[in-house]
């Protein structure tokens, strides 16, 4: 193999050594590379001053691997740690995770469970609560998921989030989650003030193509009554007045109106 003609790049090789040793001890990438410089045809004493080894050591080095194999590179010595297999696992790990990366979030329209490269995505909307927690919370249980992302997608707090795996993983879902509180079950922290701005806040960007989140909802209607209404609680309120059903016919109606001559009837 003749590598007279290749250019080397001493920048780049910084780089990349500074790279690798995030991966491999300093001592083991300079002996795997003294093993490829002499490979390639460096003679000892250019690999020696290359690697910053003594020129002896390179040359006890290049006869224990002519003779062991890849063992030989590792220092014998400090045989109770062992880096490079756990450096494979990690790699492994990650590339496997890469592979069946999963995902959740959720907004005013509902949830979507990406199920990564393996699968599609589950698209729960968002008048069905249950079913969406029963999902991720078995997902979080098969440690598909993990809990912060849930819990934020889920509108939950993590301990909560926790808590309601561990009882999923106990109970049924009858049991572990028909039961539980989704959202405020009484009005009396949202007043008619509150709901008039949930419903004028929701129309106005329905039919101005803004966000309807109940995260930025929440944020309106709480400015503008001085209210601390939580996302979850006006996510309540737009499920039982009904407001996701007409998402998609509003801006239209109100179009169709603008063209309408007044009904003064």
């Amino acid at each position: 193999m003749d590598c007279r003609d290749i250019t080397f790049s001493a920048d780049k090789s910084r780089e990349r050594i500074d790279h690798a040793l995030r991966v491999f001890p300093r001592k083991l990438l300079m002996r795997v590379l003294a093993l490829a410089l002499h490979l390639l045809g460096a003679g000892r004493k250019e690999v020696a001053a290359l690697v910053d080894m003594p020129e002896e050591s390179v040359k006890t080095l290049l006869r224990l691997v002519m003779r062991d194999g890849f063992p030989a590179l590792r220092d014998r010595r400090c045989t109770a740690s062992a880096p490079a297999p756990h450096a494979a696992a990690a790699a492994t790990a990650a590339a496997t995770a890469a592979a069946t990366a999963a995902s959740v979030q959720g907004d005013g329209k509902g949830w979507t469970i990406e199920l990564g490269t393996r699968g599609g995505a589950v698209h729960i909307p968002i008048t069905h609560p249950l079913q969406a927690r029963t999902l991720v919370l078995s997902l979080v249980n098969a440690q598909v998921l993990p809990v912060q992302q849930c819990a934020a997608a889920l509108d939950l707090s993590p301990a909560h989030c926790r808590t309601l795996a561990r009882e999923l993983a106990d109970r049924d879902v009858a049991q572990a989650l028909l039961d539980k509180r989704v959202g405020q079950q009484r009005d009396y922290r949202v007043g008619p003030a509150q709901k008039a701005q949930i419903i004028q806040q929701w129309a106005a960007r329905t039919v101005t193509g803004r966000s309807t989140s109940s995260a930025a909802l929440a944020r309106e209607v709480n400015a503008l009554t001085e209210s601390r209404l939580s996302a979850r609680t006006v996510r309540w309120h737009l499920q039982h007045l009904g407001l996701s059903a007409i998402r998609d016919t509003l801006p239209q109606l109100v179009e169709t109106l603008k063209k309408t001559p007044t009904d003064r009837g």
